[in-house]
């Protein structure tokens, strides 16, 4: 019934994070009659913002970071850019279904690539010889530094550490810019966020409102193509940022979060709330399928 947090957390903090965790353990347990189903998560324990917490919240399960043999499921959750090669603790190594435990490299040129092999196309040029302008951005994850440059550039202006991409005009019939933000879990896309962002923070995390969309935006070729890319990248659950272009209609997926937090703090509450049940339906239904599954198997 514990949880392990961060050791660069003040003790205090710690120590109140174990007693909230715990009492909503024992309050479980004394409503249903027995120990709520556990999520195991390794090796970082998500914070209360986290959508994960949110989902199993919803649900009514544990999450922690501390092994249970019953689990149901075992995440991978560990955000960083690139991940070292997992080794899972000795007592969960069977008689667990994991979820992102192939996911390696969730870089801006991993995604690309993964983009190219899934969809047909990319958003990567070659910023030597590009001639009008281009976005230039960190290819470590969540940095959202996005800026436009003018190409060509001479070669000692090149950066490793950056990517450069087409830009994409992902402005609305009104001029609005937005991005779509995708909550993928084990192949589907079961909803879909719209973020507007004024014109000087379309690169940024920042918002000016969001809609939770009642319909998925995509389709069903560029599901397919979602679900590949996602495999290719090892995920299984996962939020992703995609663009749609005005000119030519192609879906770019710009960003994969494997370590998401939300619904969006900019959502009306009600439609947080919405969105939380919504999730945490298709999370229930699709841990169950692949027990189903796995046990069905040879």
């Amino acid at each position: 019934m514990w949880a392990d947090y961060a050791e660069e957390l003040p003790f205090f903090e710690r120590w109140w994070k174990q007693i909230r965790h715990g009492a909503w353990w024992l309050q479980q347990f004394l409503s249903n009659g027995k120990k709520p189903p556990a999520v195991y998560v390794f090796p970082e324990m998500p914070s209360r913002r986290a959508a994960l917490t949110k989902i199993t919240r919803e649900l009514g399960w544990e999450l922690t970071n501390r092994p249970r043999h019953s689990a149901l499921l075992g995440i991978r959750f560990e955000d960083i850019t690139h991940k070292p090669l997992m080794s899972l603790p000795a007592e969960m190594q069977s008689g667990i279904l994991w979820w992102n435990a192939h996911c390696k490299d969730i870089s801006k040129k991993a995604v690309e690539n993964q983009h190219v092999s899934a969809f047909g196309y990319g958003m990567a040029i070659d910023p030597l010889t590009h001639n009008g302008p281009m976005v230039c951005k960190s290819d470590t994850n969540a940095m959202h530094d996005g800026h436009v440059l003018e190409g060509p550039i001479v070669s000692e202006e090149v950066s490793e550490t950056a990517v450069y991409q087409r830009v994409i005009d992902n402005r609305d019939e009104q001029d609005r810019y937005f991005d779509y933000r995708a909550v993928y879990i084990q192949g589907e896309i079961v909803l879909v966020y719209r973020k507007f962002k004024h014109p000087l923070h379309r690169f940024t995390n920042e918002t000016v409102s969001v809609d939770l969309l009642n319909t998925i935006p995509f389709s069903e070729i560029e599901c397919t193509a979602i679900a590949s890319m996602a495999s290719g990248l090892g995920i299984d659950y996962a939020e992703l940022d995609a663009l749609r272009d005005r000119s030519s209609g192609r879906l770019f997926v710009v960003d994969v979060n494997p370590t998401p937090w939300g619904p969006p703090a900019q959502l009306a509450t009600e439609f947080q709330n919405e969105a939380v049940k919504r999730m945490a339906q298709a999370f229930s239904a699709s841990v169950q399928l692949s027990c189903k599954n796995d046990l069905k198997a040879p």
